[in-house]
């Protein structure tokens, strides 16, 4: 359920419960349940006419039944007196005249009738009642007339109640119906807060452990927030980003363990020719090579060992590059067909000097053209063709194939060995940088383990894609695409850092 919707149905419940549990507390009250008593009057919150008689009407017939039986105790201040303490609990009061004379007035200070209004001798009967004025509010009047008109007992008792003074038992309902009302209140806010707090609350202190746990380094946790309202959802997006920094954290560690092993097959690497350089040039300077053939022998050596770490230092540049994204680039637009044409021309004398076979093909029409920084696309197919003879197999003659065809809107360039081949658990890796699939260091093959990865990132900053299949122990196949020209595009060159 989505939070709007629930804090909408929370605010129904706030409104309607309370409205509803207060009518059926009417309900129980107006018809007694609720003090267990089925027979209780019917539920008023003004002194109405029907509740003042009622609760005045016992001792208006006790002075009904004095009037027939005994009228001199109408005359009697201390009888008069009891019924009037009696008449007081129901809020109610007695006044009694004798003619004109006021033999007894029990009204509290400040509700003393106006003696002079009251109805006068028979004028009421029994059953009726009358509205007369108090000092300062009404009051509800009833009459008991007692004696004969020329009887000298003959006189008029009045039982006075006010209006304006909630009667006891009102009252009483009164405060029980607001202690229910809190009751109910209380009832509501349990239920709302109950609701908010597992639907919410607990949402919220779940990601509030999970956010100090990422603050504080600990990604090894899962929160588990169920629900398709924001705040899971939130939840949801708290947990991918500890799994994003964690996947993050994870790579950077992989990143600079790589980094150490580069630096160690770096250091490995070069400390190899340098030991030969320095062996060498030492021996020139001892006189060791006493003949110019030998010295030329010496000198070759020296030279191609700085060559293998000027190599590498290379490589180490344009890691440093990688790792920046600043590879600089200056496109032109080049015959394709020309391009490929002259570095198969160039490795196939080298490859003849090292019992190789290189071999070319390319489908390409004349006239198809490419965008691209000629120098890189070199270190491509440099970088590709040296890795099939790094790992060339021990007792058979190499075989590079080089075929450039036709692929749409691209060309597709392939080559294609009979060396060692790739694993298939290295192969998804081979273009990731600093890995290596030989584990071991060895004298033997030499590289640092990133001209893969400056394959890919060199044919990726051209528009293209580069992939590769291998079998191990039969060979392996590297292909990459490069995007054709199209005739709008300049044939001026761009220049670019990536």
């Amino acid at each position: 359920m989505r939070l709007k919707t629930r804090l909408f149905m929370s605010f129904l419940l706030i409104v309607i419960l309370p409205i509803l549990l207060a009518f059926v507390l009417y309900f129980l009250i107006a018809s007694g349940r609720v003090n267990g008593n089925e027979e209780t009057s019917p539920l008023y919150f003004t002194n109405t006419i029907d509740t003042l008689i009622n609760d005045t009407d016992p001792e208006v017939q006790e002075l009904k039944h004095w009037s027939k039986a005994f009228p001199d105790r109408f005359l009697k201040t201390d009888i008069l007196k009891e019924i009037n303490s009696s008449l007081s609990s129901a809020n109610s009061f007695l006044v009694v005249k004798q003619g004109t004379r006021v033999v007894f007035d029990g009204a509290p200070d400040g509700m003393h009738p106006r003696y002079s209004r009251l109805p006068v001798y028979g004028k009421l009967s029994e059953s009726d009642v009358m509205v007369v004025k108090l000092e300062n509010q009404s009051a509800m009047l009833r009459e008991v007339d007692f004696g004969d008109y020329k009887d000298r007992y003959h006189g008029q008792a009045f039982v006075i109640t006010p209006t304006g003074t909630v009667i006891p038992g009102a009252g009483k309902i009164l405060i029980t119906y607001v202690l229910w009302m809190a009751l109910i209140l209380l009832i509501t806010a349990f239920v709302i807060v109950t609701l908010l707090y597992n639907s919410i609350i607990r949402k919220v202190r779940r990601m509030q452990e999970a956010t100090e746990n990422i603050r504080n380094g600990n990604l090894d946790f899962t929160l588990k927030v169920k629900g398709k309202d924001e705040i899971s959802e939130l939840a949801g997006s708290i947990e991918r980003m500890k799994n994003h920094l964690r996947a993050d954290a994870m790579q950077k560690l992989e990143t600079e363990d790589a980094q150490r092993k580069f630096l160690s097959n770096i250091t490995h690497d070069l400390k190899t020719p340098l030991t030969s350089v320095i062996g060498y040039s030492e021996g020139l300077i001892d006189g060791i090579a006493p003949t110019p053939d030998k010295q030329m022998k010496y000198l070759t050596i020296i030279h191609n060992k700085a060559s293998e770490m000027n190599d590498l230092l290379n490589e180490l540049s344009v890691f440093t590059k990688i790792d920046t994204d600043s590879i600089p680039y200056n496109f032109s637009r080049v015959n394709a067909r020309g391009f490929f044409d002259e570095f198969a021309e160039e490795n196939e004398v080298e490859f003849d000097s090292q019992d190789a076979i290189f071999l070319y093909q390319c489908d390409l029409p004349d006239g198809c053209e490419i965008m691209i920084d000629t120098s890189q696309i070199k270190r491509v197919l440099h970088n590709l063709v040296s890795n099939a003879v790094k790992y060339r197999r021990d007792g058979i003659r190499l075989k590079v194939m080089l075929r450039v065809s036709d692929a749409g809107e691209f060309i597709q360039a392939e080559i294609a060995d009979n060396g060692r081949g790739i694993s298939q658990d290295d192969l998804p890796h081979i273009f990731e940088r600093l890995f290596r699939a030989d584990k071991a260091r060895n004298t033997q093959i030499k590289g640092s383990g990133i001209g893969l990865s400056i394959v890919k990132k060199i044919i990726s900053d051209h528009g293209g894609q580069v992939w590769a299949t291998s079998i191990e122990g039969t060979g392996s196949k590297f292909y990459f695409l490069l995007k054709k020209c199209s005739d709008k595009e300049e044939p001026d060159e761009q220049d670019s850092d990536n």
